[in-house]
């Protein structure tokens, strides 16, 4: 029988108190993603998260956002499919470049929750994407159907059967992302460093 003393449950929630204060974000962002890609694009709106991840779901979506239609003025200067495709582009490509320096700098929390972010950026394109054939999500400005992003870029790409396809596709990489978020400190172990001045 395997006796834990206290300190061994310190240490294990000391080092996973980020992976258990996530699962309820995660639990409800992949229900969610269920019901918007397997029912009805509108629960990408109309989800009723409950408190206080709705206020989380809030402040991530209205950044995540901002982040999607700078995307769009950074990649207008490279032609019209890099200005429809910038606002996903760097939607999902931000959060990973700053997730890839928080690595690199080992910061396991820090990387957790930019992971968790990483991971909601992709739900966010993938609901887009799957929304690109039937545009039944409202855009911002009430701009008409014609300025759907992902209509343009599939109708474009003669792929726009295959908008549902691209939804799961992303929906799954945002899986992915979560599950980093998770396993993020099985999988980074920070060394000690010492510097020895051996004289021989």
């Amino acid at each position: 029988m395997i006796n834990f003393r206290e300190t061994d449950w310190l240490r294990l929630l000391k080092k996973w108190w980020v992976s258990i204060l996530l699962l309820p974000f995660i639990f409800y962002s992949i229900h969610q993603a269920y019901w918007v890609l397997r029912f009805n694009i509108f629960f990408a709106i109309s989800y009723s998260f409950p408190f206080p991840i709705n206020i989380e779901y809030f402040i991530t979506k209205n950044t995540l956002l901002l982040v999607h239609e700078a995307g769009h003025a950074f990649f207008m200067f490279f032609g019209r499919t890099w200005y429809i495709l910038g606002g996903s582009l760097y939607e999902v490509l931000l959060p990973m470049v700053i997730l890839g320096y928080l690595i690199y700098k080992q910061m396991v929390y820090s990387s957790q929750v930019m992971a968790y972010i990483t991971g909601s950026a992709w739900m966010s394109v993938a609901f887009y994407a799957a929304d690109g054939a039937n545009r039944q999500l409202p855009l911002i400005g009430n701009l008409g159907k014609e300025a759907h992003d992902w209509y343009n870029l599939l109708s474009g790409w003669g792929m726009l059967d295959k908008a549902q396809s691209f939804g799961v596709t992303f929906a799954v990489i945002g899986g992915l992302f979560f599950l980093l978020a998770l396993t993020l400190p099985r999988l980074m172990r920070k060394y000690d460093y010492v510097s020895l001045d051996l004289k021989l």
